[in-house]
């Protein structure tokens, strides 16, 4: 259960499966906004097919009740595996990681900019396989609506980039950010930033560097760290330029660490 709806497990009979139903909550069934989000959050999600995205099965409408059904995922998100193992191993983290970015990869490519990238949007099957989740934010090419007008926030607030907090236009760029702040917390248990208003974490995150991980965790080597504090620049331009090349460079780790 969240903000804008419900989620169910459910059993679909004629497939003989198990699917998840989203349900948009009753108190926002009359708000034209959220009505148009969640539509598009299906929408969003449905245009892309790739083993790192929720596949979108069908979305409907029943009694006034807006529905759609996903895929069904066996496994914990990212955010219980933080919670309940506290650092993650680095090349573990790397691994799911690599995955996510493959995913968005194939959602930039179509012009979908997810811009809520954070632990608790990435699943995690029994297999060990990524999958993302909640394309509610979803920018799909350059389209404007209510809902991305200017000085609303959008967005986890930990885990936003700097342009959002700017209020400039996101671009694929700020979900690599969003994936480097979910790294950075696999690796060393705590987000970046933290404080105790929105307003001041929007300013650390647009004027402070993170802490060094080497303190927080001595397990991450060097040229890790790097990639992650690439992942973290606050200037875009000094970000990695797709996430074609952020998986190449996790990818040669990987290789170079076993």
């Amino acid at each position: 259960r969240g903000g804008m709806g419900v989620v169910f497990k459910a059993h679909e009979e004629s497939l003989n499966r198990f699917v998840a139903i989203k349900i948009l909550g009753e108190h926002l069934e009359e708000d034209g906004e959220y009505v148009e989000r969640f539509v598009r959050e299906a929408q969003s999600a449905a245009a892309l097919s790739h083993p790192n995205i929720v596949q979108i099965y069908a979305i409907s409408e029943d009694q006034g009740h807006h529905y759609f059904a996903m895929e069904y995922v066996q496994g914990p998100s990212v955010q219980r595996m933080i919670q309940t193992q506290g650092k993650i191993p680095p090349a573990e983290a790397a691994r799911l990681i690599i995955q996510a970015a493959s995913g968005l990869h194939v959602a930039h490519a179509q012009n979908v900019v997810h811009r809520d990238i954070k632990p608790a949007n990435l699943m995690v099957t029994d297999q060990g396989l990524v999958k993302i989740a909640d394309f509610g934010l979803a920018l799909m090419g350059a389209a404007t609506t209510r809902l991305t007008a200017t000085g609303m926030l959008m967005g986890t607030p930990g885990y936003l980039s700097p342009e959002q907090c700017l209020d400039q236009s996101p671009d694929h760029r700020t979900d690599i950010y969003s994936l480097g702040v979910t790294f950075f917390e696999m690796v060393t248990g705590t987000m970046p930033f933290r404080a105790d208003s929105p307003l001041a974490l929007l300013r650390l995150i647009v004027e402070v560097e993170p802490p060094d991980i080497q303190e927080l965790n001595p397990e991450v080597d060097g040229e890790l760290r790097g990639i992650i504090a690439r992942m973290l620049a606050k200037d875009r331009d000094e970000r990695y330029s797709d996430c074609a090349a952020v998986m190449a460079a996790i990818q040669s780790w990987l290789e170079a660490n076993g």
